[in-house]
């Protein structure tokens, strides 16, 4: 009797929630109560079924974990709440003060913590509504990502249905084990690149083809009518609905207990199936996180204690001078491939003259490597009992390597600097920072093309980029008429640039990211008037002492004499007039008498603004706000400019206040 559509739908509903569940015991509760032979099969004749019946294929089929090929970029995606980094611990009594720091901020509060194993992988976050994965999406930034729901949905370890039917927002880590990097070690440095190379392939098949696996760990936006309380309950929580945790995390009572717990895993990471490279620990309740809030760039209420590096040995083949932006030249040894950490080094730094002396390394040598946090290699040691004779010492260059000019040591540093401000490595280094995603971020400006502009001499310092045209980029190789009039484009908009922004750009020496956005809040206080010129920057800039930099939260002796110093070089008053002749406009944030009735509040913006967005939410955080990315029950208000889009109905929808520039300025006072 033939099969009609009507029993094919019956048999495909049941074989789906009967592969489902199967594969809910066998990847996320590491049970199996039948071999893989009989999931095997039933996924056969699932798949036959649906070739017969095409109509009846829907896209959370287990059997639609591989979509089609994507056949561009990857498009952007704002996460629906912010995603941070954490803070890391190099050492446990770094651990031992974060718990100080944690009792200064909530005093008389007693805290458990929740320590988990810290994956190496890839960090994507997940979206399912009414219980059906929707979208997966990078960390990128930690604002907005790159959607990767194609290559997610390949992954065994990743439900395309929930246990239950909710709307939440999860992350976790995208890993590969031991064993399949294995396999692809030809291809890449080491898991973490493996895992993030293998979710960004255009192609979903070569994904799954990887064996990638996904552990869950954080909760984020959802409609729970009862969420969880703590950290422990989120991670239950996450594996009730069928999303696989890692089950070796533990609930502590002191800090020692959690020390314990980093020190066992230090000995034990290497039984593991996966790579892991620290401990994260997180105070339990999700009440207190919410009180401990945040930094400037992490959460207050976790930290990340990474292990000691490994270490291992290698050649030195060679000793190379590298010249910064600052014009430091740092000694760079050139190693022979070699694995540390988990992934493959080929350089290691010798940090200075000194050291090279200290350690007396020698090209030739064989030392031992590691990684400084897991992060930049660096030469330990020389195994001196190795040497044959054949190795060379080095000799320090009284000369800059790019330029040739004299080069200097000033007393007390140990640093070497090229004395000539005009050195190409340097003119290139301050460039390529001055572009940078931290400074003006202007996109199509890479190292290439900077190379390019200044072999031909199209630009000498930071100003020269304001005054290219089209014409000039189209002498450059691999330049047409649509590239050479975006990046013009892009240079155009960012001639109006928030001010902190372009001290951070300028490459003030000691001067970072954090501390540019303070000494511009205290500029901007100083000047009087709504606008600032790159004229009235430096002018300012002069009248100002370095016992007034100093005085500055957050700026002390060093960087207040290096501010002073920049601003009293005629170079930089003469490239600030530069600056100003081309175009520069530097927005600033009016400062504001700071309003109680916007600290702690949860803000959206939708719609256009009559001023940058950026200033927008700028002026909001100095008041005490916090500015998300999408409407939820926790939004306090909604600010609604011109064409404000779907924002404005789901804060409707919520009950959510909505509120116009006009009535923000009021609040403000």
């Amino acid at each position: 009797m033939p099969l009609t559509s009507a029993d094919a739908q019956l048999r495909i509903h049941k074989l789906r929630e009967e592969i489902r569940r199967l594969n809910y015991d066998y990847f996320v509760r590491d049970q199996s109560t039948v071999s893989e032979a009989v999931r095997d099969s039933l996924k056969r004749e699932l798949v036959e079924l649906e070739n017969r019946f095409p109509e009846l294929i829907t896209p959370d089929s287990p059997t639609q974990r591989v979509g089609s090929v994507l056949s561009g970029r990857f498009a952007k995606i704002q996460h629906k709440t912010r995603k941070w980094s954490l803070q890391d611990a190099f050492s446990q009594e770094a651990v031992r003060e974060w718990g100080e720091r944690l009792k200064r901020f909530l005093p008389g509060h007693p805290f458990e913590f929740v320590c988990e194993l810290k994956i190496d992988g890839l960090n994507v976050t997940l979206w399912y509504e009414k219980g059906r994965l929707v979208k997966a999406i990078t960390r990128g930034n930690g604002r907005e990502g790159e959607d990767v729901t194609h290559t997610i949905r390949t992954i065994n370890t990743v439900p395309l249905v929930l246990q239950k039917p909710v709307s939440l927002e999860v992350s976790g880590e995208v890993f590969l084990s031991k064993k399949n990097f294995e396999k692809l070690a030809h291809e890449f440095a080491n898991p973490r690149n493996a895992a993030a190379g293998s979710i960004r392939q255009l192609d979903p098949q070569v994904a799954a083809d990887r064996n990638l696996e996904m552990f869950f760990y954080s909760l984020g936006q959802n409609d729970l009518a009862h969420p969880p309380l703590t950290q422990a309950e989120v991670l239950l929580f996450l594996e009730s609905v069928g999303l696989r945790v890692n089950k070796k995390f533990e609930k502590k009572s002191t800090l020692e207990d959690v020390v314990v717990f980093c020190d066992q895993w230090q000995e034990h990471r290497k039984d593991l199936p996966y790579e892991i490279d620290g401990i994260v620990i997180k105070v339990n309740t999700l009440r207190q996180q919410v009180e401990l809030g945040y930094t400037g760039k992490a959460p207050r209420y976790a930290i990340a204690y990474k292990f000691p590096a490994e270490q291992a040995t290698s050649r030195v083949l060679d000793i190379v001078l590298q010249v910064g932006r600052t014009g430091v030249l740092t000694p760079v040894a050139h190693l022979e491939p070699t694995l540390v950490a988990g992934s493959t080094v080929s350089r290691a730094t010798l940090h200075n003259e000194d050291e090279i002396q200290r350690k007396d390394v020698r090209v030739g040598d064989t030392v031992i490597i590691q990684k400084a946090g897991d992060v930049i290699p660096e030469v330990v040691e020389v195994l001196t009992a190795l040497r044959t004779g054949a190795e060379k010492s080095y000799e320090f260059p009284k000369t800059c390597p790019v330029c040739e000019s004299a080069v200097e040591r000033v007393e007390g540093e140990a640093a070497t600097r090229c004395r000539n401000p005009n050195c190409f490595a340097m003119e290139r280094e301050n460039l390529i920072h001055f572009v940078s995603r931290g400074a003006l971020n202007i996109e199509g400006l890479g190292e290439k093309v900077m190379d390019q502009l200044l072999e031909n001499k199209l630009v000498s310092d930071r100003a020269d980029l304001f005054a290219l045209t089209k014409e000039n980029f189209l002498t450059l190789n691999l330049f047409k008429e649509k590239r050479a009039h975006n990046l013009v484009a892009a240079l155009d908009k960012a001639k109006k640039v928030l001010l902190s922004r372009f001290l951070f750009g300028c490459g003030i020496r000691h001067v970072g990211e954090q501390s540019s956005e303070l000494i511009a809040e205290y500029i901007e206080q100083k000047n009087c008037s709504k606008e600032l010129t790159p004229l009235q920057l430096g002018k300012i800039g002069q009248t100002i002492a370095v016992e007034e930099w100093n005085g500055i939260e957050g700026v002390g002796d060093i960087v207040a004499q290096s501010l002073y110093d920049w601003f009293h070089q005629e170079e930089h008053q003469q490239e600030l007039e530069r600056f100003e002749l081309n175009g520069v406009e530097l927005r600033i944030i009016p400062r504001e008498v700071r309003s109680t009735v916007l600290s702690g509040k949860s803000v959206v913006i939708t719609g256009s603004l009559s001023k940058p967005r950026d200033e927008i939410k700028a002026l909001l955080k100095r008041n005490g706000a916090r500015v998300s990315s999408a409407v939820s029950k926790q939004t306090d208000f909604v600010l609604a400019g011109e064409d404000p889009g779907s924002k404005v109905d789901k804060a409707q929808e919520l009950g959510v206040r909505i509120v116009d520039e006009e009535e923000l300025m009021r609040m403000l006072g």
